[in-house]
């Protein structure tokens, strides 16, 4: 039996997302987001402790939100693995949030409990 000893809860859910390293943009889709961080499932592995910005298309019922910005923050690679697919994960936190990146965060993950 395992401990969750996660601070923040995790909401399974599938929003498109972009990776900016350097110079090069990489398309990714999530697996779950918290409010410390994300699921990555990605066509390319990623380093363990890289910094990239992240950006998150955010979705109401699988529809893009016409109402609400993109998410954007910088993060950082905690984890990565293969998937059973060929392709592979990574597990990011999200760098320190402005209280208004925050704020959306939190009202994206509250539409969805």
């Amino acid at each position: 039996m395992s401990i969750d000893l996660r601070q923040h809860p995790r909401f399974r859910v599938e929003v498109a997302a972009e990776l900016t390293l350097g110079h090069h943009t990489v398309a990714a889709a999530t697996q779950n987001v918290s409010e410390g961080g994300v699921g990555l499932s990605l066509s390319r592995p990623l380093e363990d402790g890289a910094v990239f910005q992240l950006t998150l298309f955010l979705t109401q019922d699988g529809i893009e939100d016409p109402d609400e910005e993109p998410f954007e923050a910088q993060a950082t690679v905690a984890w990565t693995a293969p998937s059973d697919d060929g392709n592979h994960m990574a597990g990011v936190r999200f760098g320190p949030l402005t209280p208004a990146q925050r704020q959306q965060l939190q009202r994206f993950l509250a539409a969805l409990g």
